[in-house]
């Protein structure tokens, strides 16, 4: 979890968590917790002692765009009966080890593309190799307005199909970028480095309680959304009594039980910083009462990637004491193609302390760096750590670019320090100085 700031005057000191696990957590354990899934997912070559069924063969194929046969990297493969998942390399390609024969599911799945589900008949001692080409989805909804009178906001099914077009094929597409995400996590465990700005702002006094750290965590955390529990009591043996409060990530958006949970609506194509983005708007279930949250996700009209979510707690004041103004600002980048991850978490929240001080609690976490634990995804090498902004991270980000010549998005043109935290959460009531400025000790940069 993430350290908590106690908040002047108040009793109970208030934590925002994403899925994350701390750094001091042994290796040893994240070893025993995600070997058999690695062996699962790196799908290494037979060795001798492994029992192989009678007649087993290799499985590989090659993914490729419709039309211009251009290499679809990272697009997820999926063998259900095996419940083997795995990302393609830069040339759009993928291989399975030791598939016995039998029938199989095959599920290829990537951002903009629509989906691609087939069943192979694998015969005894006869490898396979398959050509699988994937058609981009229509950008009609580009033209899609939103008129009265209004869309409704719908519940997907245990499958998470919605009766309405449009929002079927936005949702979906923003299941594809939280699966990616989630397998990255689960298959392929990573730490990363996070700059920490907490600003407590007395708006009676304008006066600024800054706080700063740099602070690591990991990937492989197993907390999932719980209806009507993102809000749960604790104790700190440096605050006391705190309260935590777990918002939904990405993630959260390949959760069934999430899904379920609250119903959604497409809200059309809107302009967000200059760039067109499709909206989904989500509310939790209106006979709920314990606090939950609601929000919106904004993608990109042209390629579907994932740019920016907001999140809000919904039903603060059901608690003693109440939660009320909670809201949460997370803006993604690719760390890999078409795998997003978040860039900047920003929160504020207006509270009033038990001397009836008002305050503004402001709260910025920005991603600094990563490093793979064990397995490395394809075209990513070693375990050191990549740090954001620099060419090595552009780079991976725009493996499918490189390598089909297209232009990779602009960047640095050479390697750097990570860069600076930046400055702390917005506040319109007051310059305060840069986190680079007040972070004096060494051992809090990379």
């Amino acid at each position: 979890m993430l350290p908590t700031y106690p908040l002047c005057g108040s009793r109970l000191s208030y934590d925002i968590l994403i899925d994350v696990m701390k750094y001091h957590l042994p290796l040893l354990l994240l070893f025993a917790a995600v070997v058999n899934r690695l062996d699962a997912q790196a799908t290494p070559s037979p060795t001798a002692g492994e029992t192989i069924a009678p007649g087993s063969v290799t499985m590989s194929g090659r993914v490729v765009a419709e039309g211009t046969g251009r290499p679809l990297a990272y697009s997820t493969v999926r063998l259900v009966q095996l419940g083997r998942e795995k990302f393609t390399d830069q040339a759009g390609a993928f291989t399975y080890f030791a598939v016995a024969p039998g029938k199989y599911d095959l599920r290829v799945r990537q951002v903009g593309y629509v989906p691609h589900d087939t069943t192979i008949e694998v015969k005894a001692n006869v490898p396979v190799t398959l050509s699988i080409t994937m058609s981009r989805i229509a950008t009609a909804l580009d033209e899609v307005r939103v008129v009265a009178p209004p869309r409704l906001c719908l519940v997907p099914d245990d499958f998470g199909a919605v009766p309405d077009s449009e929002l079927a094929i936005v949702l979906g597409e923003a299941r594809k970028t939280a699966e990616r995400e989630q397998l990255l996590r689960n298959w392929y465990p990573f730490e990363y480095k996070i700059a920490q700005a907490h600003d407590t702002y007395d708006v009676d006094t304008k006066r600024h309680r800054l706080q700063y750290d740099t602070v690591i965590f990991r990937s492989d955390d197993s907390w999932r959304y719980r209806r009507g529990k993102v809000v749960s009591n604790d104790r700190s043996k440096l605050f006391g009594d705190i309260r935590l409060m777990r918002l939904p990530t990405l993630t959260d958006l390949a959760d069934r039980n999430f899904l379920t949970n609250h119903c959604f609506k497409y809200s059309g194509v809107v302009d967000q910083n200059g760039v067109r983005s499709h909206r989904i708007d989500f509310l939790p279930d209106s006979l709920l009462i314990a606090p939950d949250v609601e929000g919106s996700i904004f993608m990109d009209s042209a390629t579907y990637k994932i740019r920016r979510a907001e999140f809000r707690l919904t039903r603060g004041g059901t608690v003693r004491p109440p939660i009320v103004g909670m809201e949460v600002t997370t803006i993604y980048r690719e760390i890999l193609p078409n795998v997003a991850l978040f860039d900047e978490i920003r929160s504020i929240q207006p509270l009033i302390t038990e001397g009836g001080s008002r305050i503004e609690s402001h709260e910025t976490q920005r991603l600094l760096s990563f490093r793979f634990l064990i397995t490395s995804p394809p075209g990513v090498t070693g375990h050191k750590w990549i740090a954001v902004g620099s060419t090595t991270a552009d780079s991976l980000a725009n493996l499918d670019s490189l390598r089909s010549g297209r232009r990779p998005s602009s960047g640095p043109k050479q390697d750097q320090a990570p860069r600076s935290p930046g400055s702390p959460p917005a506040n319109p009531h007051s310059d305060v100085p840069a986190i680079a400025d007040l972070h004096k000790d060494p051992k809090h940069l990379m």
